[in-house]
């Protein structure tokens, strides 16, 4: 109750701690569609492709077992980096052309981001007006939405 937005990110697992996640996240009895359900940040590869299949089957699994209504508020793409070619740039161009999602910020692959786990520190307090930093208050905003 005292919080309108709550974003959770934490290393990739599509275990029972996926599945809590996303119960907490459905929608609630006479809530409007998208004010609460899931963000997935994904990165600019193949493999975050796949992980990302296998996430939208579990959601899909969860709703119909459960009877939930879970809402894809968007993908967020992290660690972006066009220097790293093709398979960065066209990945990240799939990832605009999903049919069922959008994506909603792109968060480039900066030294801030990599600084703060290393001292483990929030973005927000170690480089709060970072450009990540910036991005990140966008993303919130918008899921608050």
């Amino acid at each position: 109750a005292d919080y309108d937005v709550i974003v959770i990110d934490s290393p990739p697992s599509l275990g029972l701690s996926m599945d809590a996640g996303l119960y907490y996240g459905r929608r609630r009895p006479n809530e409007k569609p998208g004010r609460s359900g899931v963000l997935v940040p994904v990165q600019s590869e193949d493999s975050s492709a796949d992980a990302y299949q296998m996430l939208v089957e579990q959601i899909d699994d969860l709703e119909e077992d459960l009877h939930l209504e879970i809402d894809r508020l968007g993908i967020v793409v992290n660690l972006f980096d066009s220097r790293r070619g093709y398979i960065a740039t066209s990945s990240l161009e799939e990832w605009h052309n999903l049919e069922d999602q959008n994506v909603i910020a792109v968060v480039d692959d900066l030294k801030e981001q990599r600084e703060t786990v290393r001292l483990k520190k929030p973005l927000l307090s170690y480089v709060p007006e970072s450009k990540q930093a910036n991005v990140m208050r966008l993303i919130v905003a918008g899921a608050g939405k």
